[in-house]
């Protein structure tokens, strides 16, 4: 029986906390339960879930493209037919809904695969991959989009101009206004999920599970610049193309402190390449593996360099947050030799 009259007990002593300043690609190591196996845990987990979001979505599509025999599943060339087939096309707008669907369905599985992985900075209860403030900053996100659009704009006008001046000729309109209408929309609606899927898999966790492990920042962008150019289903131009536009989302994520920057210009990349593409003026009206050669590559150079510029200026200009300024345990410093808690 307790004594009704005894002093109440003394609140738990809350432990000290220190701040620690980190870039955005070492975020994973502000934390006291950080272990070098939870940022592998959570690549392993995103990637779990994006293969069972294409099983899921390609098995349906298999029954019936088996079904209706719009494809010989027996043929030695099923594989090229079905590439075909399914590959995003402005003709075909159900392919647009099959092609980015399959990629915007993985986004609320994101912080799922953080959760089990066990990331999360002490106190901190929303998704560590936004940016530094541990949130998305709309207003920055939005003013993002200024550069991305008049660097696109810019250097597309430019491409245009010189292959005018250098003889090449622009196809007629090939495609039957109200199906690229339709494809528009489709296009304007789901690009910036399918964009900002990418960029939170891409620059968000693999970035910073890099950046868990290798402190110099060059590394994480190499790498993750790398593995994003591998996934595209393009050729080996089409890739050094995509590893070019990669090495500058990642650049610009750790320079801005997050994600916003590189969902910006990658969702006005997309959503203005299928626009483009869907006029038949310029070839096909889907994606195919050839992206432009040396010619492509080089303009891609002069594009990123731009857009990277922009957002440097746009940045210092709004006064962006680079660095995180995180209230963690504070625990003693530890015997000289020994590696400390926190990275920066």
């Amino acid at each position: 029986m307790t004594d009704a009259t005894a002093p109440p007990a003394a609140p738990a002593a809350q432990p000290e906390l220190t701040i620690v300043e980190l870039p955005y690609h070492r975020l994973y190591r502000a934390q006291p339960a950080y272990r070098w196996w939870r940022p592998l845990v959570a690549i392993v987990m995103t990637a779990v879930f994006f293969l069972g979001v294409s099983l899921l979505l390609a098995v349906p599509l298999f029954i019936v493209l088996f079904a209706t025999n719009a494809i010989d599943f027996l043929s030695p060339d099923v594989n090229d037919e079905l590439t075909a087939l399914v590959s995003p096309d402005m003709a075909r707008p159900w392919t647009l809904l099959f092609g980015l669907g399959s990629i915007i369905l993985v986004l609320p599985l994101v912080p799922l695969a953080l959760r089990i992985a066990g990331i999360r900075p002490a106190g901190v209860r929303v998704n560590i991959l936004h940016s530094v403030l541990m949130r998305l900053r709309w207003r920055w996100l939005l003013v993002a989009f200024i550069p991305a659009a008049a660097v696109w704009i810019v250097t597309f006008a430019g491409q245009i101009g010189i292959g005018l001046s250098l003889g090449d000729e622009l196809l007629p309109f090939s495609i039957d206004v109200p199906t690229y209408l339709i494809s528009v929309l489709i296009v304007v609606l789901l690009v910036p999920l399918q964009a900002a899927t990418e960029e939170y898999l891409y620059r968000g966790v693999l970035l910073q599970s890099v950046g868990a492990w290798v402190r110099w920042a060059p590394v994480t962008i190499v790498v993750s610049a790398a593995i994003f150019g591998v996934s595209h289903a393009y050729d080996g131009w089409g890739i050094l193309t995509v590893v070019v536009m990669a090495v500058g989302f990642a650049v610009v994520t750790i320079r801005t402190g997050g994600l916003e920057a590189s969902i910006a210009m990658h969702t006005v990349n997309n959503v203005a390449a299928f626009a483009v593409m869907g006029t038949g003026m310029f070839g096909p009206t889907g994606m195919t593996e050839d992206t432009g050669g040396p010619a492509g590559l080089v303009a891609q150079i002069i594009t990123v360099g731009l857009w990277v510029a922009g957002v440097e200026w746009f940045a210092r200009r709004n006064g962006i947050e680079r660095l995180s300024r995180i209230g963690v345990p504070l625990i003693p410093a530890p015997p000289a030799g020994m590696l400390r808690p926190y990275g920066s």
